[in-house]
């Protein structure tokens, strides 16, 4: 799962590193791309646009 999908069920950025073994700064800067590409401003707009998309990942 990506952190994207992490975010998605509610998991802060801190849990999602821990979950994928990585540090929580580099969970942050995954989610941060993540909005920046979708060209929303926060996470949780993405997350939201992107199981709008329907497009599997959810």
């Amino acid at each position: 799962m990506s952190a994207l999908q992490w975010a998605a069920r509610g998991k802060s950025a801190w849990e999602t590193g821990c979950i994928l073994g990585v540090k929580r700064r580099s969970a942050a800067y995954h989610l941060d791309n993540a909005r920046k590409k979708l060209g929303v401003r926060t996470v949780m707009q993405a997350v939201v646009q992107l199981s709008a998309s329907n497009n599997g990942l959810f």
